[in-house]
């Protein structure tokens, strides 16, 4: 067998036709495994990816598969793997400013996925789509699948902003005229939900024992300015109160490398976790006792309930479900596809790593 065909095609249920999102038609995701009877190596699955990413353009492949792959087979069982086969893509580490999620560094730019309660579902998001700093690319890894559940779905950001251009285009013109804007909570403690990081696992990287409130605060505010001028200290804030940030973001853009309108953005996750917990209405406190305040248009107008469950009900409607096995990786391109996560019974270990496009842009602004 050739040595540049270590690694083969294959299909899985629910995979998708690209043509759908505007391309030219191709399995969503690309899903690719040993060739035959061959069982890698961690070294060699290392050299075979390296040969698929210089010798068969594997990320053009990945660009004309919708912006995913799926491997299969892999010898990873550690987080130390993971982390080797992960940097064969040769990107850049991200520095994540701001997480909302809980997440445990295990290796060199591996953490936990999230840390949030396994019958908490995640909706479909793009990662830090609520930010002015966000990854280019995202990898995930199963080492333990649960007993039942644990998929991570996929949605294509190209297929979803062109079903909301047909379905609702006063939506998407209200969209490109305002943008969006998120607004965080962030309190003292960490909250038992999946945006439960406290201000001080947020921004506070740099505070050190026996900073004083002024120096503190100083620091986090610092931190916070890196992506947003618009924030607020809530009563007394070092005490017992709340750190709000606010960012305003466009989330229909355009996918540089394939020329598409692209969706790009958290309003999806946000509005699946406001629903959730009943949080709805102000003053959005949710039944988890945490505040789940809804995304808004960027004019600080509310974004219409119809609009927001149709872009919902669309991304769960066309997602494609990972059903993970031990050793699986995906990587995906974070501005053409979006991710979220189903509840699991049993032990789950997916990790994740953000990762940098080595300081070239691959999105843009949308072009009329």
């Amino acid at each position: 067998m050739s040595q540049d065909r270590r690694f083969e095609e294959f299909n899985f249920t629910g995979q998708q036709d690209t043509a759908e999102f505007g391309l030219r038609g191709a399995p969503f995701p690309l899903a690719l495994k040993p060739a035959d009877d061959w069982k890698p190596t961690l070294a060699e699955t290392i050299d075979g990816i390296k040969r698929l990413i210089q010798s068969e353009d594997l990320l053009g492949r990945v660009r004309e598969h919708g912006g995913a792959v799926l491997f299969r087979g892999l010898p990873i069982r550690t987080p130390q793997d993971y982390s080797e086969v992960a940097h064969v893509f040769g990107f850049e580490a991200h520095e994540e400013v701001g997480r909302p999620p809980l997440r445990t560094v295990l290796a060199k730019n591996v953490k936990t996925a999230n840390e949030g309660p396994p019958e908490m579902p995640i909706w479909p998001h793009n990662e830090y789509g609520w930010s002015t700093i966000n990854p280019a690319w995202l990898t995930f890894s199963c080492l333990r699948v649960p007993e039942e559940g644990g998929e991570t779905p996929i949605i294509s950001s190209l297929g979803l902003a062109a079903a909301l251009k047909k379905q609702a285009p006063d939506f998407i013109e209200k969209l490109l005229l305002k943008g969006v804007k998120y607004v965080y909570r962030y309190d003292v403690k960490e909250v038992k939900s999946n945006t439960g990081t406290s201000v001080f696992d947020a921004y506070g990287q740099h505070i050190r024992p026996g900073d004083d409130r002024d120096t503190v605060r100083r620091k986090i505010e610092e931190e916070v300015k890196r992506h947003s001028n618009r924030f607020e200290w809530h009563e007394d804030a070092m005490v017992a109160g709340e750190h709000v940030v606010l960012t305003v973001e466009q989330v229909i853009r355009r996918h540089e490398e394939t020329g598409l309108t692209t969706w790009f953005g958290n309003l999806t996750s946000a509005w699946g976790r406001t629903r959730h917990h009943g949080a709805t209405e102000p003053p959005y406190l949710g039944d988890d006792g945490s505040y789940h305040p809804p995304p808004e248009y960027g004019d600080g107008s509310p974004i219409e309930k119809e609009y927001l469950d149709l872009a919902l009900s669309i991304a769960e409607e066309s997602q494609v479900l990972v059903s993970w096995q031990n050793g699986d990786m995906v990587l995906l391109d974070n501005y053409a596809v979006m991710h979220s996560r189903s509840p699991w019974k049993g032990e789950r270990i997916v990790l994740a790593a953000l990762w940098d496009n080595n300081n070239e842009s691959r999105i843009g602004d949308y072009l009329n």
